[in-house]
């Protein structure tokens, strides 16, 4: 199964033993936004990709990806509209 970019984040700080904090003071990322992608209210950005990238030493592809995955999801999910057949 596909991990969530809140999930993958959490792990990568656990395995940089790093707080938050610590990793918006290294990243340049203000608090909040870090907490909102804990969380998974916050997309992953083609700049908090970067940030996220830098600051882990990744591939910015590795967290772009992620945002474009949840977006292919979010639309297949919506409700398809019904067709207008012969309405003009």
């Amino acid at each position: 199964m596909h991990q969530s970019s809140a999930q993958l984040f959490k792990e990568y700080l656990r395995e940089k033993d790093m707080s938050p904090q610590e990793f918006s003071q290294v990243s340049g990322m203000p608090e909040t936004e870090v907490q909102g992608i804990m969380e998974g209210n916050l997309p992953i950005t083609s700049l908090r990709a970067h940030h996220l990238a830098a600051a882990f030493n990744t591939d910015v592809e590795l967290w772009s990806s992620r945002n474009s995955k949840k977006k292919e999801k979010e639309v297949n999910r919506r409700p398809k509209r019904p067709s207008l057949v012969g309405s003009e």
